[in-house]
């Protein structure tokens, strides 16, 4: 439905979970595909899917932890056209506040805020040139909703989310549109083992979201599609939030009080 014929696409983290999905989703809209992650072997397996599928995937290994090596990254790359910066650090390290652990707040900052601010620096010029772009930043529903004894996650897609609309309102005039795509609870390797040893993944998604489980990465990916192609051309400086319904409101909280209701959404 959505054509992608001409573009290339940069997607970061790509070698797992979200990243991997979105990337191989664009690869089926026809978007050319230029792929960066740490992990060459987990980027190397996406770009076999991508070539099986007669598709186009060029892969780059590399680390976004500083601005320097994010730069670097860049030059390899080229122009594109689509920009998904989807590599963050997801740590399930929970800690108060009053830990001075100065190396995981600086990290968490420096991957998830720096790195994406960097890479949009380096390729929204070209974009703007051609008159024509579009950058993806991947949040997560943290930014909405902190948790207790993580707030260096939720503080810095806080001010990814910020940087997505300043950049939305400088650069949509030019022909760019910046968007963020907020998920959350969504079945990937990194929920997976963020919460190992206390629950599943499944019994997650039935316990917290209304729609009784956990959001696919292929729905993700989808999401992403849409605002990468042409028919969301109206949509900037947008938060768009996909998560099951887990942050409209107390669901959890208020099935403890449904036994008067009209409907049963207790879930087998």
């Amino acid at each position: 439905m959505f054509d992608l014929s001409g573009k290339r696409a940069l997607v970061t983290g790509a070698s797992r979970g979200a990243g991997f999905g979105i990337a191989k989703t664009l690869a089926a809209a026809n978007a050319r595909i230029i792929a960066t992650a740490r992990n060459e072997e987990g980027l190397r397996k996406l770009r076999g899917e991508i070539e099986a599928a007669r598709g186009h995937c060029e892969i780059h290994a590399g680390d976004l932890s500083t601005r320097a090596a994010a730069r670097e990254i860049a030059s390899r790359c080229g122009e594109v056209d689509i920009l998904v910066n989807n590599a963050a650090l997801t740590s399930a390290k929970y800690q108060s506040m009053l830990v001075k652990d100065d190396e995981y707040w600086d990290l968490e900052f420096a991957l998830n805020v720096i790195a994406p601010v960097t890479l949009m620096q380096e390729f929204v010029p070209g974009m703007v040139k051609r008159g024509r772009g579009v950058v993806i930043n991947i949040s997560s529903i943290s930014a909405q909703k902190p948790n207790a004894l993580h707030a260096p996650y939720g503080a810095s897609k806080a001010a990814l989310e910020v940087a997505s609309r300043a950049a939305a309102l400088e650069f949509s005039p030019l022909g760019v549109r910046v968007v963020a795509v907020a998920f959350g609870m969504t079945d990937t390797e990194a929920l997976k083992e963020a919460v190992a040893g206390d629950m599943t993944v499944a019994e997650m998604g039935r316990m917290f979201a209304p729609i009784g489980r956990a959001t696919k990465v292929e729905e993700v990916a989808a999401l992403c599609l849409y605002l990468a192609s042409d028919e969301a051309a109206a949509i900037t400086g947008s938060v768009i939030t996909i998560d099951g319904g887990v942050t409209a409101g107390m669901y959890d909280f208020g099935r403890g009080f449904g036994s008067g209701s009209t409907t049963d959404p207790k879930r087998t």
